[in-house]
C-alpha cells in the first residue's frame, strides 16, 4: 500500500470504511479503522483489567473479533460504539476464562514470586499453608498478582467486602505466624 492510498482512506468516515470492506473485503480499510481506534480500545480494556499485558492481549483478541465479525454482526450504525461493546465483551471473556482457570485448577497453583533466599521461600509457604483457603487466595491474588479487591471478587466469586476481610485477616494471620516462625516457632496445622 503506497501512501497516495492512505490519503484518501483518511477523508473517509468510519461507516465509509466499513462499506468498503464489506464490498470488497479489502485489509487496507480495516488497518485504517484500527489505526483510528486500536489506542481507545487498549486504554478501555486497560482500564477495565488494569493489567497492561492482559489489556494488549484483549485488544488483540478485539481486532481478531472486529475481521470476523464486521461483514457479519455488525450493522450500520456508529462503528466506534460498536467497537466498544466488542472491547467490553471481550474484556469480560477474559476475566471469566481467568476465574475459570482459577476454579478449575488447584488455587495454590498460584505462585507468589520467588525470594532471593530459597529457605526464606520456604518458611514463606510455610507460613501461607497454616492460612485459611480463603485467606491464602485472597493474600496470593492481592499481594503476589496484584489484583484489587474488585478483580479478586470477579474471579472468586466473593463480594468486595468477603475479600477485604479474607484479605486483612489473612494478613493479620500470616504476620502473627512469621513473627512466630521468626522466633523458631511451631507451625500450625494448615486449616480449611
Amino acid at each position: 500500500m503506497g501512501s497516495h492510498q492512505h490519503g484518501p482512506l483518511k477523508n473517509l468516515a468510519d461507516e465509509g470504511l466499513v462499506e468498503r470492506f464489506q464490498a470488497t473485503g479489502e485489509m487496507m480499510y480495516l488497518e485504517e479503522l484500527w489505526c483510528r481506534h486500536s489506542r481507545t480500545v487498549y486504554v478501555q480494556c486497560l482500564r477495565f483489567l488494569g493489567d497492561t499485558a492482559a489489556a494488549e492481549d484483549v485488544s488483540g483478541d478485539v481486532l481478531l473479533k472486529v475481521i470476523r465479525g464486521v461483514r457479519s454482526q455488525y450493522q450500520p450504525a456508529h462503528f466506534a460504539g460498536w467497537l466498544s461493546t466488542v472491547a467490553r465483551h471481550e474484556c469480560i471473556n477474559h476475566v471469566q476464562q481467568a476465574a475459570e482457570r482459577l476454579r478449575g485448577g488447584d488455587p495454590d497453583d498460584l505462585h507468589l514470586a520467588g525470594h532471593d533466599d530459597p529457605a526464606v521461600a520456604i518458611d514463606i509457604d510455610s507460613v501461607l499453608s497454616q492460612l485459611s483457603t480463603p485467606q491464602r487466595i485472597a493474600i496470593k491474588l492481592f499481594y503476589a498478582n496484584r489484583y484489587s479487591y474488585e478483580e479478586i471478587a470477579k474471579l472468586t466469586g466473593w463480594g468486595p467486602k468477603e475479600v477485604k476481610t479474607h484479605v486483612q485477616n489473612g494478613r493479620r494471620r500470616f504476620k502473627l505466624l512469621w513473627e512466630r516462625t521468626a522466633q523458631g516457632g511451631t507451625h500450625e496445622p494448615r486449616r480449611r
